[in-house]
């Protein structure tokens, strides 16, 4: 498994730019084809939350694209959905993708999963940062100074050594690319306090699954000292042993 797994998905909008989008068929299969050569891990989402499925890519066969049989608990979930999330990764460079009708197929005398091709893959390059998405029961909170002697508290959705997303529309604060706020404290449950300062560097509309359109916004730390950084890091890898002990990434 490479440092970026758990691998997790990015909303599309998030993507910024056509060019990561492969739409060529062909193109497509080559890179599934190479992802299943290099055998690479594919994380297996049902739904938008981070519980997956650990899985790999086998080969294509015709249309049919085919996936290892995950010996997970969510084995049924994976069978069940209509469509699934696929993420994977080729030459340290990200690749999501989506496939429809999952079902039982023989691949080489052994049970597997078949789908269809995906229309478009995505392919995201690896951050200078892991990004760690914040889990549903252990909710993470930034205080921004509004400018009138108090704080706006924001919840985030995800948190790296390098910044913090946020999801949502915050009223009293103008979360604008460019914008800089200073003695932004963010408290990291049973690791401490941090203090820092922080840029918007991007806002994106983004439509949730269930239709609801909102925003999506990244901060970025500015001049993060050593001991921020570490504080940070020891919040996330507590999570992430959290997670693995629980199996498989469930929230």
């Amino acid at each position: 498994m490479t440092d970026e797994l758990p691998l997790r998905v990015e909303a599309e909008e998030l993507a910024g730019s056509e060019q990561l989008r492969v739409t060529d068929a062909g193109e497509i299969r080559v890179l599934l084809q190479r992802v299943a050569e290099h055998h690479e891990f594919t994380c297996l989402y049902v739904d938008a939350s981070d519980r997956f499925a650990l899985s790999s890519v086998l080969g294509l066969n015709g249309e049919q694209l085919i996936l290892d049989m995950p010996n997970h608990p969510m084995r049924s979930e994976v069978l069940s959905v209509d469509k699934l999330f696929c993420v994977s990764s080729l030459q340290r460079v990200k690749l999501q993708f989506e496939v429809r009708t999952p079902r039982i197929v023989d691949w080489n005398g052994q049970a597997a999963i078949g789908t269809s091709l995906p229309d478009h893959v995505l392919r995201l390059q690896r951050r200078d940062f892991y990004r760690l998405t914040v889990p549903l029961g252990q909710p993470l909170s930034c205080f921004i100074p509004s400018g009138h002697g108090d704080e706006v508290e924001i919840s985030l959705v995800d948190i790296s050594v390098g910044g913090v997303g946020i999801l949502g529309f915050v009223p009293g604060l103008r979360l604008t690319p460019g914008a800089h706020f200073h003695g932004v404290r963010i408290e990291l449950p049973g690791t401490g306090t941090v203090m820092c300062d922080m840029e918007i560097r991007s806002s994106f509309d983004v439509t949730l699954r269930n239709g609801i359109r909102t925003v999506r916004i990244g901060g970025q730390f500015v001049n993060p000292n050593s001991a921020t950084q570490s504080l940070v890091q020891r919040y996330i890898t507590r999570i992430e042993r959290e997670r693995i002990s629980r199996g498989g990434g469930d929230q």
